[in-house]
């Protein structure tokens, strides 16, 4: 078999022998070449790899710096791009883009802008309906309240009056006890007036006094009497200013409670018939 084979080879060495030799005859120079493609093919590839990421890394940078449509003298600047297309602006590939951009970008936020200020109207229109429900509820609240109150009130003042009208009247009896019976005789209508009331200045008053006590006491209370000595005794209290000059507090405060009990005694009198 080997015989064969190496039989077959020198024919054919033989055969070709006489024939020119082709240009990729050389085995060695062909594989050169081939590895050049290769490398030229892998470069070729990297580079587009590498102008591809770069696009996409200055898109997002580009988007990044636009947000907030930014416009700068009625034009659009934004930055170049190079990309696998070529060189061209991220606005658009010519002036008139750039500008119909900016235009189209300024009415978009127009419109935000409008459609921000109308949902705040309509908030602003919400808020303003609850105050006047609120403040509505709030008056009606007040009227309910001031009407519990005027009726707690005409309540009070209903039971206030029948307090009143069911009270017993006071009498000059209830504020005076009578005159002890040293200090009074009710029999002949003799008076024992403490040393300060026994100045000529109170003479008159003494006097006046002692009549109608005297009259009481031999014709009976009247209304007449009763009078003379309330209102005398009153007099007295009232010009008793030189009393604690002279005698001093405690003589003073003697003579007005003497005084007192003087001025109800006539009262006494008409009770006891």
């Amino acid at each position: 078999m080997k015989r064969s084979r190496l039989l077959c080879g020198k024919q054919k060495g033989d055969c070709c022998a006489g024939q020119p030799q082709s240009r990729n005859s050389n085995p060695a120079g062909h594989q050169l070449g081939r590895r050049f493609a290769l490398a030229g093919l892998l470069v070729t590839i990297l580079a587009t790899c590498v102008v591809s990421t770069h696009a996409q890394f200055v898109n997002r940078r580009v988007a990044r710096w636009s947000v907030g449509n930014q416009v700068y003298g009625g034009r659009w600047y934004a930055p170049v791009q190079y990309g696998a297309g070529g060189y061209y602006p991220y606005g658009g590939q010519t002036a008139y883009g750039n500008a119909v951009r900016s235009q189209a970008e300024l009415t978009m936020a127009r419109g935000r802008a409008a459609q921000s200020q109308a949902i705040a109207n309509e908030h602003n229109e919400k808020a303003r309906k609850q105050y006047i429900e609120n403040k509505a509820r709030y008056e009606e609240l007040r009227r309910e309240q001031r009407g519990i109150i005027e009726a707690r009130k005409a309540k009070e003042r209903e039971a206030q009056r029948q307090r009143a009208a069911s009270r017993k009247p006071k009498v000059p009896t209830d504020l005076y006890t009578q005159l002890a019976v040293d200090q009074l005789d009710r029999t002949t209508g003799e008076i024992s007036w403490p040393r300060c009331l026994t100045g000529k200045n109170f003479d008159d008053d003494r006097q006046r006094i002692e009549a109608s006590v005297q009259f009481i006491a031999e014709h009976g209370p009247d209304q007449r009497s009763t009078g003379i000595i309330d209102e005398t005794a009153k007099k007295m209290k009232k010009n008793m200013s030189d009393v604690m000059k002279q005698f001093g507090f405690e003589a003073y405060s003697d003579a007005r409670k003497f005084l007192s009990s003087l001025s109800v005694e006539g009262y006494y009198a008409m009770e006891e018939l």
